[in-house]
């Protein structure tokens, strides 16, 4: 049972990012993960990052699981072609906050005698297993491998037969992490129901809705009208500055101060300095550029230019990337090497902010073929025969002659790709759902497929180019970097600056004769990283007012010196925060009341005419409006507006109203149709609101339970410490 004792140690988050990835880089067999982060001092693996209820967080732990996270989101940056830098206090915030739930839920599940057993786990793994794991052993056509899969999860050692006999893969080392990898997928499991089942007892209380409530709710979710109105708006009547006086301010703050309830909040000022290239970083930079391009200009001859790129590539540093696909070549890039020829040499080029010297090292055929296509996609909706005609009559128009992008921007419901025209860009095969794929590949390029039914409807296709080609290039990348002696004279400058305010300088003078400002802040309660940074808001509820920080280094902000300006309690609002508030509010309320006598002759002339347009004769700064679906939330043409569309429900059809206030003014209203809730849909219709109703309720409950435990528990956080070491 030595799986099952290690299935207490990982967060219920991860199941979607940790471990997918642990699992995909075990099947391919890149395992080897990376050190991301290099945290500078000497902390020990037994050193306590914190303490939950009782329960050490140590930093062998957590720092492992900072890599684990920091790889997989890593990884997807990359996938996604963002060219950024992980930043390590997000990720450490993620990784605490995963901890700190974890071990919550965990204990409080003891209390309540919440258990998941061994065969809930095989069940999840081996009945029932989670998409994220069929993915991994599902081919390209859609089909599952589940004897394998259940083949690897029963038999871990089998693990062994799959991997190639080459010398310089360790078998033995790939099974072992194999196995590990399966404990923590059972981890990720455990944790999943543990919360599931928390999550019931939680909420199932929260999630008994009475008959009479539903009903109405489907009523209200399923009615709607047409109508037309005169809307007089509330933002035309102009008021006195003084219209809303300080006694009715303060009565209605005194009336209404359980609307200003308030945590406890604290304010800061802060001064920062910003970690950017000095001039002289800059001016290196520069020159080591400006040297590669004449060395390069310097030589007509192909090879001698390869030799400079062979030079600096060695020198300078670069990477080589072997590409298989066109659909893994960045498309900035592409454009500047699927020109050259082998061998050939590119740059300087400049893309997000960095400068890229290219060489084509390789070109040849691939076994891959990329497609790039467009299509116009015409969805089933109430009546799928209708859908294919009209797909047809599509058809016929694009092959007839007519523009293939304008069709597509006019009529496709992939409204993503209708905007290019309809354009999809490259694909590999098992990117697409397999009739659409199989359509595509079979087509010829400059042909137009179709109708091709997938599950989203009926497709369009014209097959615009195909690539059977693969490449390999170097590149050598040079970015505009802070050298350490810049960053050392920026973290000086900023240690001085936080000895002065300690010493009782004001942070506002010394910010002025720096050149800088003293930011202050508004408000934050404790549950706010601010600056991106829950550190900060840790000091800012650990001190008191006038105590200053050391320097925190903060992602865009770089280096960032922090004094509590201000402490406010847990409690009421003072009048002086929300004055401005009350004052906006009732400032509106006399507005629309200026309205009411207005509204009321012009919806008796209205009614005397028998006819909204009469209005244009009336008062020719006001209009009808039409509305064609209105329904509970009140979106109007002129704007939203809750209690205006409450009021027109309860209106005859056919008949002027009379004036009707609402939150934005006085509306007259004519409605000209109303659809009540289907009836022969209402049973079916109530049990589909029930159960959202109920799922809503369940997660609401739960996640107010958690946060309610997370503010009750005794919780300490030692990160502030150690990793500003």
């Amino acid at each position: 049972m030595g799986m099952m004792e290690r299935m207490r140690s990982l967060s219920p988050w991860m199941i979607g990012g940790v471990i997918v990835t642990f699992l995909i880089l075990m099947v391919l067999g890149d395992v080897n993960l990376p050190e991301i982060f290099n945290f500078g001092g000497a902390v020990r693996p037994t050193t306590v990052v914190g303490v939950v209820e009782g329960e050490k967080i140590l930093y062998k732990d957590f720092e492992e699981r900072v890599r684990q996270v920091a790889e997989q989101q890593r990884k997807q940056m990359q996938q996604q072609g963002i060219e950024q830098d992980l930043d390590e206090n997000l990720v450490r915030e993620q990784v605490w906050n995963q901890y700190v739930n974890e071990i919550l839920m965990r204990k409080e599940a003891e209390r309540a005698g919440v258990f998941v057993t061994a065969g809930e786990i095989a069940d999840a793994l081996l009945v029932d297993p989670p998409s994220y794991l069929k993915q991994a052993f599902t081919d390209s056509a859609g089909v599952f491998h589940r004897d394998r899969y259940v083949q690897l999860v029963t038999n871990p050692d089998s693990y062994a037969d799959l991997l190639p006999d080459d010398p310089s893969i360790d078998k033995e080392a790939e099974v072992a992490k194999w196995k590990r990898n399966l404990i923590e997928i059972e981890n990720s499991i455990l944790l999943q129901k543990m919360q599931q089942k928390l999550q019931n007892l939680a909420g199932w209380s929260a999630a008994i809705y009475s008959p009479t409530y539903l009903d109405r709710r489907y009523t209200a979710e399923n009615s709607y009208l047409a109508m037309d109105y005169v809307f007089l708006n509330a933002l035309s009547v102009s008021l006195p500055p003084n219209a809303v006086t300080d006694e009715e301010v303060r009565a209605y703050y005194e009336s209404h101060k359980q609307y200003f309830k308030t945590r406890a909040m604290r304010k800061i000022k802060y001064i920062n300095f910003p970690i950017v290239p000095s001039s002289s970083d800059s001016a290196r930079t520069r020159k080591l550029i400006e040297q590669i391009a004449a060395d390069l200009a310097a030589q007509s001859d192909p090879a001698k230019r390869d030799s400079v790129f062979t030079h600096y590539f060695a020198t300078v540093g670069g990477h080589t990337q072997k590409v298989t696909k066109p659909t893994e070549l960045d498309p900035a890039k592409q454009a500047f090497i699927a020109g050259l020829s082998v061998r050939g040499v590119a740059g300087p080029v400049t893309l997000n902010n960095k400068t890229y010297f290219f060489r084509l090292d390789y070109r040849g055929p691939s076994t891959d073929t990329a497609v790039r296509a467009s299509h116009i996609l015409i969805g089933f909706g109430n009546n799928k025969d209708s859908a294919r005609k009209v797909a047809e009559q599509v058809l016929a128009r694009v092959r007839g002659g007519e523009d293939f992008a304008k069709v597509a921007q006019e009529v496709s419901e992939d409204k993503g790709s209708a905007s290019r025209g309809g354009d999809l860009d490259y694909f590999t095969r098992g990117r697409m759902v397999k009739p659409f794929e199989d359509a595509a590949f079979a087509a010829a390029v400059g042909s137009i497929v179709g109708p091709v039914e997938s599950q989203f409807g009926y497709h369009i296709i014209k097959v615009t180019d195909k690539k059977t080609e693969s490449l390999e290039y170097s590149e050598i990348e040079i970015a505009y970097t802070v050298s350490p002696q810049t960053k050392k004279a920026l973290l000086r400058q900023a240690y001085s600056v936080a000895q002065q305010l300690e010493n009782g300088e004001n942070i506002d003078s010394l910010a002025k004769r720096l050149g800088k400002q003293a930011i202050e802040s508004v408000f934050f309660d404790n549950t706010q990283p601010f600056l991106g940074s829950m550190e900060v808001t840790q000091f800012a509820f650990g001190h008191k007012v006038g105590d200053v920080s050391r320097p925190f280094e903060l992602r865009f902000y770089g280096y960032t010196i922090v004094q509590v300006s201000a402490v406010r309690e847990k409690g009421i609002k003072p009048l002086e925060d929300v004055r401005d508030e009350i004052r906006q509010r009732l400032m509106s309320w006399k507005r629309v009341a200026q309205l009411k006598e207005r509204a009321e002759k012009l919806a008796a002339q209205l009614q005397q005419a028998g006819t909204l347009e009469a209005v244009r004769t009336i008062d020719t700064t006001l209009r009808v409006f039409s509305a064609a679906r209105v329904t509970e939330q009140g979106q109007l043409p002129t704007g939203a507006d809750v209690a205006i569309a409450v009021e027109a429900f309860k209106q005859p059809v056919g008949k002027i109203s009379p004036a009707l206030r609402g939150e934005a003014g006085y509306y007259i209203v004519l409605v000209r149709e109303k659809h009540p809730a289907d009836p022969n849909n209402r049973q079916a219709g109530i049990e589909a609101i029930a159960r959202r109703k109920r799922q809503e309720a369940l997660q609401n409950a739960f996640f107010t339970w958690l946060n309610n435990l997370r503010q009750q528990a005794e919780i300490e956080d030692y990160r502030a410490e150690i990793f500003s070491r």
